[in-house]
């Protein structure tokens, strides 16, 4: 039995050619977030009160031993743009981290990563300016902000880009009377919905399936082999046949509650036995098929995500896309996507 999995021998070297690849763009966010923080702590004011009870701050920004004189104003303008940064980083950081240990990421989004922290420093920067300007709530002069209040809300920003953008929207549509659709739903030019799927599906020779030589039909294949191909984070498993179409897709819950129910109904003294049954008995049984072989989609490597995730919201129990050169079932397949995959990389 053929499986497509890269040979144990190979593990390690693969492992090392992988992490190549985006070493220079995580030190890139490493140094980019040393720099955010130091920055952050120089240009941090030191408060005081005078008199009148009144928050004062200082009025110079020591620089590396230079010191320059800075208005509250510019102070607080800095510090939104350089926690928007911030906020930023943290969003870009955590889908690097995640996209690299998948083995994921893909060289169209390095631009993405590296314009993320500029976006939202500049986003957040745009809001603290309508909050001031009393379009979200009453201008206030610099002495009555909390710092520590605007420093986090700018943060927030950078870090939920889209929820700042359709409150944006809200008051740009409240102030213009716009009449067009609010949210994520309206933006039916989003650049992650168009995404082709080719460049971000999870490769044929990254995917552990399970392959039916041509010379076993399925009620000679015993179900333990199936069973085992389930370990450590292992929860998926497409079934191909011998030119690598696919025919069916096993999730780890199915195959687990069809083994429960087999125990529960076996006569007593008579324990279930899995070595006893055959992949046949598992797919073909009318009670699977539904969830094993009419849950999976198949799409053209042009399909965009977008398209991927309607086409699979529209089939029942569906959660898997798998990527062919045409859309067609009789073609190898070229890639794969779960429904995780799909949403993470909408999200970005």
């Amino acid at each position: 039995m053929t499986l497509l999995q890269d040979p144990k021998e190979e593990h390690t070297s693969r492992f090392f050619e992988a992490l190549k690849k985006p070493l220079w763009l995580g030190l890139y966010l490493v140094l980019l977030s040393i720099a955010l923080i130091l920055l952050l702590y120089m240009i941090w004011p030191e408060t005081g009160k005078d008199e009148n009870g009144v928050i004062t701050f200082g009025d110079t920004w020591s620089f590396f031993g230079r010191v320059f004189n800075i208005s509250n104003d510019a102070r607080l303008i800095l510090i939104v743009l350089l926690t928007g940064a911030l906020g930023s980083y943290i969003h870009a950081a955590t889908s690097f981290v995640t996209f690299v240990g998948n083995r994921t990421l893909v060289s169209s989004w390095l631009w993405w990563y590296f314009m993320r922290p500029f976006i939202g420093g500049a986003l957040a920067l745009l809001f603290y300016f309508v909050i001031r300007g009393g379009f979200l709530s009453t201008g206030a002069d610099v002495t009555n902000i909390s710092i520590f209040g605007i420093a986090g809300l700018s943060g927030l920003v950078g870090m939920f880009s889209k929820n700042a953008i359709d409150k944006l929207r809200e008051v740009f549509e409240t102030l213009f009377k716009s009449e067009t659709g609010k949210g994520d739903e309206a933006r039916k030019d989003k650049g992650n919905e168009k995404v082709i799927v080719e460049n971000v599906m999870i490769p044929l020779n990254k995917i552990s399936a399970f392959q039916i030589p041509s010379t076993q039909p399925l009620d000679q294949l015993p179900l333990v082999d199936l069973y085992r191909k389930f370990k450590d984070i292992v929860t998926r498993v497409p079934i191909v046949d011998e030119n690598n179409c696919v025919r069916h897709i096993i999730h780890q819950s199915i195959l687990f509650k069809f083994i429960a129910d087999k125990s529960v109904d076996a006569p007593a003294g008579q324990p279930f036995d899995i070595s006893t049954q055959h992949l046949s008995d598992f797919v073909d049984n009318p009670a699977i098929a539904e969830y094993v072989t009419q849950s999976l989609v198949i799409v053209s490597k042009s399909t965009t995500l977008g398209e991927a995730k309607q086409k699979m919201e529209s089939t029942k129990n569906c959660q898997d896309v798998f990527i062919t050169e045409t859309g067609s079932g009789t073609e190898p397949i070229l890639g794969w996507m779960t429904n995780v995959d799909i949403a993470r990389n909408l999200a970005l």
